[in-house]
């Protein structure tokens, strides 16, 4: 009886348990639901949202899905009856080492792999994929193909690596210090297991080669030592094993730009160069293309390759097939070794691309509605079964030559057809994603002109036949393309558009015009545009726009010169030069100029708000000049090659902290002040994460902006002193508002394309600056870096937005519709570069405008960061308008009008 009430215990309180768990679930349910709700209430939500989709579809046109079969390897080359070139693979894995660094006749002189070069080295460029990261280039030359970015961490793909583990007696190797290899060298133990060891990959990262400039003395002594440390691992391994049964590569996982960047599509971050030599390598091969000088009157041949095509060689030289996922062709002509083993390796390469392309061409046949949808003519399944059979046939039959050419051809034919299913929905994809654009162009134009006319017209809603019947094929759309085994990211992207057309057509008012003066949004949106383009490909028309649209906005400070006007005149032709010539002057960036630079740029930090009179409590000028002091201590440190204390590092966290932290909480009510503290604080930061000039460029162009207020306000009152008529503040008509939206615009996109040029974030890449971290970071640890690259990149353009709400009533108001007139220029550039730009130029090396556009389309995000981060920095200051120095301004109030005066923003560029 006890047990029995025990029991009945037992399950009350459990059932008050699940019933208590099941409340509280619910109840956080309904929170977080409300919470996600009001979310996505807020305009900048669904505009990060929509543009996030937006992204997702540009990464569908530029990249191929990665592979999804799971295949079977082929076989080894020792089980088709033939030992393998070498039994040891070494591969050293540079970080950072650009093509024309080691290739040039000074630095290849002093090379410590100059004898080995000359004596039976094989060397030329690898040419990397877009984005030049590291994981993407460890895929490529291990896995043998290039991936989606966003699937890079969370796929485990084939590689060199498990086809050797798989394999009896083999053994992988991973290692990021030389002097981990000497260890285990030497001890003999370990020796005697890597000796036992028929099959051996030994893989060497060095990841301290990077973060300088390649022109710097610096980067170039870090190059020479990594070559001084591999020759010594060289001569160590050798003597270790001394059988001569040892291939050796080395290679970078990509370039860098002569800031010391990489992530983007220049040719410096793109061309890498490979070093082949030891066991199984051919010295002379017959499809060189350039030559460089490695000596006196002594030069060398350079061979050209995708860095995928590593893949299958390396696997060759040990005897292995190329990984299941493989889609490089062998490179039979650096191979070293009998007629029968050239024969039989890139007969398994074709093995492998045919079984690829089998398992590939199955699922398609056996998808839905594949009898109605089309298919390549160039190989099925019988014409698979063809070709293997008849390289069997051949094998068997002893007919070398024609073995060759038949594998040879197979590798040609399996991967036109790879590169055709692998791209099926390349085609729709660039259909859905232009009607995705221009949905949501449509949208935008419909929502500034509602905001302009300030229209109350009720809207048509959701609950239409024509948007329930749009809903409904997009939904039929993705379920059709999901039953055909289509990745998820494929689905997204086709269903996008039907999603943005219901939420526009949503949109359209039930009664009166749609959009109000197309001419004018068209006129305003195009030009724009056009220059960002034009500026996308070369920062020269750039330079030329930016001096003609700020003198343009200064215009009347030209009939009244004042020695403030000169003074901005020649600051904006000195930003306006350094635009123009930026590119070639990369003498900036050696040790000799960039430190001085530096130094430079951490005095007008300090001189400026000086100079101009700001004032800042004593706690604020401590604290700065004492982290740009602690900063210069620590840069001294890393010139000298020593590392940056623990102490100092802790210190600049702490600062980054304080800086943005002590903005809303200054104390001071006032938006000029808080505007001074922003300006003081930001820059500050800015001079800690930058290197060379770029600190320096920052500062001249707030400098600039400041001064061209200053000198526009005082040509308006020189102007009414001559009493003459201007007419800047009339009643805020909707053509008027309009306009002023899209100058606002204009007057963003404007400065911020000018400080992603002047402080190094080229428009063209994804740069990734090597020594952003320096002060922060240790080299080991690279982690948090991208947000401080991202924290630099974004502080001139935070500056801007912050001038804008202090100084400017309509851009305090208004920034909804200035955001909409920037999301429209932007929306052209991408639909530019999705129409006219060919995806499928380099396949499968992704087209370098994958960057470009993804950047165009990240601008409105990285806008809506700034944004926030600005009202962040304005929590509690009084929405105090700045006085406008006008004779009629009580009288323009008591009219009704705005008063607002555009020339507080630069808005009139």
């Amino acid at each position: 009886m006890k047990l029995a009430l025990f029991q009945t215990f037992l399950w009350c309180f459990y059932l008050v348990v699940v019933n208590v768990s099941f409340l509280l679930y619910r109840r956080l349910t309904n929170r977080l639901v409300r919470k996600i709700k009001n979310l996505m209430e807020m305009w900048k939500a669904q505009v990060v949202l929509v543009h996030l989709l937006l992204m997702a579809c540009l990464l569908g046109i530029y990249y191929q899905p990665g592979p999804q079969d799971q295949l079977e390897p082929q076989k080894t080359l020792p089980e088709m009856g033939v030992p393998a070139a070498a039994d040891r693979l070494v591969v050293f894995l540079l970080e950072g080492l650009n093509a024309d660094t080691l290739f040039s006749p000074n630095f290849s002189r002093s090379s410590y792999l100059r004898d080995i070069i000359q004596r039976e080295g094989l060397v030329g460029i690898s040419k990397t994929s877009v984005p030049t990261l590291t994981r993407s280039a460890e895929v490529a030359l291990f896995a043998g193909f290039n991936e989606m970015p966003s699937l890079l961490l969370a796929e485990k793909h084939d590689s060199i690596f498990n086809r050797t583990l798989s394999s009896k007696e083999g053994t992988v190797l991973k290692i990021s210090d030389l002097a981990d290899l000497r260890v285990r060298l030497l001890n003999a133990a370990c020796l005697k297991k890597l000796q036992n060891s028929t099959r051996l990959v030994v893989f060497v990262h060095l990841e301290d080669v990077g973060g300088a400039s390649p022109v710097d003395k610096a980067y170039l002594k870090k190059v020479h030592n990594a070559q001084r440390n591999i020759r010594d691992a060289y001569e160590l391994i050798e003597n270790s094993f001394n059988d001569y049964r040892t291939s050796y590569l080395l290679t970078s996982a990509h370039g860098l730009s002569i800031l010391g960047s990489h992530g983007g599509g220049s040719d410096k971050e793109r061309d890498t160069p490979f070093f082949l030599w030891g066991a199984g390598i051919n010295h002379t091969t017959n499809n060189a293309t350039l030559n460089f000088v490695v000596g006196n009157n002594v030069t060398m041949q350079l061979h050209n390759l995708e860095q995928i095509q590593l893949a299958p060689l390396m696997s060759a030289l040990i005897g292995l097939p190329p990984p299941v996922n493989n889609l490089a062709t062998l490179p039979l002509g650096y191979l070293k070794v009998s007629r029968e083993y050239k024969r039989k390796a890139i007969h398994l390469n074709a093995l492998q691309l045919l079984a690829q392309a089998k398992a590939v061409i199955r699922r398609h046949e056996q998808a839905f509605l594949n009898s109605w949808l089309p298919t390549t003519k160039d190989l099925d399944l019988q014409r698979i079964a063809y070709y293997q059979n008849q390289m069997d046939r051949l094998m068997d039959m002893g007919w070398r030559s024609k073995a060759v050419q038949t594998s040879m051809l197979a590798i040609k034919v399996a991967q036109k057809s790879l590169k055709y299913y692998y791209g099926y929905y390349h085609i729709p994809s660039v259909v859905t994603t232009v009607l995705a654009l221009l949905g949501w162009q449509f949208f935008l134009l419909l929502k500034l002109s509602r905001k302009s006319w300030d229209s109350k017209e009720k809207r048509r809603g959701f609950l239409t036949w024509f948007t329930i019947v749009q809903g409904s094929l997009g939904l039929l759309l993705g379920e059709v393309v999901f039953l055909r085994w289509a990745s998820f990211w494929t689905v997204i992207c086709l269903v996008v558009p039907f999603v943005i057309w219901t939420l526009t057509i949503a949109e359209l008012p039930l009664k009166g015009g749609w959009i109000f003066e197309p001419l004018k949004h068209l006129r305003w949106i195009i030009a724009p545009a056009a220059g960002i383009i034009v500026a996308l490909h070369c920062s020269c028309p750039f330079s030329l726009a930016y001096i003609i649209c700020v003198s343009i906005y200064n215009q009347r400070a030209w009939f009244h010169p004042t020695a403030k006007f000169l003074a901005w005149l020649a600051l904006v032709c000195l930003l306006s030069g350094f635009l123009w010539s930026q590119r070639g002057m990369q003498i900036l960036m050696t040790t000799k100029y960039r430190v001085i630079l530096q130094t430079i740029s951490m005095l007008v930090v300090i001189l400026r708000p000086l100079f101009l009179g700001e004032n800042h409590k004593w706690k604020v000028w401590l604290s700065n000049g004492g982290i740009l002091i602690v900063g210069g201590i620590g840069i001294y440190l890393r010139e000298m090659g020593k590392p940056v204390p623990l102490y100092i590092m802790a210190a600049h966290w702490t600062y980054l902290i304080y800086a943005c932290a002590s903005i809303p909480y200054s104390g001071s009510f006032c938006p000029l002040s808080r505007l001074q503290m922003i300006r003081f604080n930001l820059l500050t930061v800015h001079a800690l994460l930058s290197d060379s000039y770029t600190s320096l460029f920052a500062q001249g162009l707030i400098i600039e902006y400041q001064m061209g207020i200053e000198v526009h306000e005082e040509s308006i009152i020189a102007d009414e002193e001559d009493n003459v008529d201007i007419r800047l503040d009339g009643p805020l008509t909707p053509p008027r508002h309009l306009e002023m939206s899209y100058r606002f615009a204009v007057s963003i996109l404007l400065y911020l394309y000018v400080s992603l040029f002047g402080t190094g974030h080229w428009l063209s890449s994804f740069t990734y600056l090597a020594n952003t971290a320096r002060l922060f970071l240790p080299d080991s640890c690279s982690g948090p870096m991208p947000y401080l690259v991202l924290i630099h990149l974004l502080i001139p353009l935070v500056i801007i937005l912050s001038s804008l709400k202090a100084l400017s009533a309509f851009g305090r108001q208004e920034m909804r519709s200035i955001f909409y007139s920037i999301m429209l220029i932007c929306n052209v550039v991408v639909l530019f570069f999705v129409v006219f730009v060919p995806h499928h130029v380099n396949w499968p090396t992704v087209h370098p405008s994958v960057i470009t556009a993804l950047l165009a389309q990240l601008t409105v995000v990285l806008l809506l960061i700034c944004d926030t981060t600005v009202a962040f920095f304005f929590r509690g200051t009084k929405n105090i308008r700045p006085p406008i120095r006008r004779r009629n301004f009580e009288e323009t109030q008591l009219k009704g009008q705005t008063g607002d005066n555009p020339m507080f923003a630069t808005s009139e560029v």
